[in-house]
């Protein structure tokens, strides 16, 4: 449980941070939040983060460059709900670098993103934002078919670590890179990119069955507490293979619940263009 009386400094944060023993770079998720009062803020965790790590990767995803379909594009069973037709329905932003993150993705990648130094991808959507080694070719590595590439090439092939910062196993964009490599489709969406062209993507959505991997991957959990926050980290290569494992073994792990359009569109095969 969160502790809201806590008191924490940079000192405190990157203390515990070097107490997990990391010898590689993470991709954070975090809330700001849930350590109690910080001094200096979210500053004061993104200095942290990067006097301890050789590189740090945030998503910093945006919501602002969603497109309709286009004219007499027909696609079924893509998870298209009530807040989709909405969505929908707003005219949407072309994508532009300094285009803040959603507010759900939290205030500590938007301050990373801001941070002088920081690299952020292209994507319209599901881009990342990133500052040390190598933190360029890691999000080059990112497509329109392919968004979550970067974690892929994170954590598989460069040593890299998942790092959840008060936060739990449903915000953590690594298991849905793990549902593309056991096989299951994403779905078909449509944005702005910063040329003002709209543009087809891949992109996934439901996380309301993550929970069950956490007992998964606690064999291989590291974990700490700072102030409130229990920050609990995995390393990337076996936290992959672990979900991935899982996934193709049964994937009605990811299921939420029985009527949720996205589990439901997934089990059935991903979408089909008609």
């Amino acid at each position: 449980m969160e502790d809201a009386t806590a008191k924490v400094s940079e000192h405190d944060i990157e203390r515990a941070l070097r107490s997990l023993g990391i010898d590689g770079g993470v991709e954070v998720h975090s809330s700001l939040s849930s350590f109690g009062h910080v001094e200096g803020g979210a500053d004061a965790v993104v200095d942290a983060l990067v006097a301890t790590f050789p590189l740090v990767i945030a998503p910093a995803f945006t919501w602002l460059t969603w497109a309709p379909p286009p004219p007499g594009v027909r696609i079924e069973r893509n998870g298209v709900t009530e807040e989709w037709l909405k969505i929908w329905q707003k005219p949407p932003q072309a994508w532009r670098p300094d285009m803040p993150a959603h507010k759900r993705i939290g205030v500590i990648p938007e301050t990373l993103r801001k941070r002088p130094g920081a690299v952020r991808s292209t994507h319209p959507t599901h881009s990342f934002a990133a500052i040390g080694a190598g933190a360029g070719e890691i999000l080059a590595s990112q497509s329109l078919e392919d968004p979550l590439a970067p974690i892929e090439e994170l954590l598989m092939r460069r040593g890299g670590w998942v790092l959840m910062l008060g936060v739990r196993i449903g915000s953590c964009t690594a298991i849905h890179q793990c549902e593309r490599l056991a096989g299951r489709p994403f779905f078909i969406r449509w944005a702005v990119d910063q040329t003002g062209r709209t543009v087809e993507t891949r992109v996934p959505m439901c996380t309301g069955g993550y929970y069950r991997f956490e007992p998964l991957l606690a064999p291989v959990a590291r974990e700490t507490k700072i102030g409130g926050a229990r920050v609990v980290a995995y390393p990337g290569r076996p936290f992959m293979e672990i979900c991935t494992g899982a996934i193709r073994r049964n994937p009605e792990i990811l299921v939420c619940r029985p009527t949720c359009v996205y589990c439901h569109d997934q089990n059935a095969g991903g979408p089909i263009v008609r």
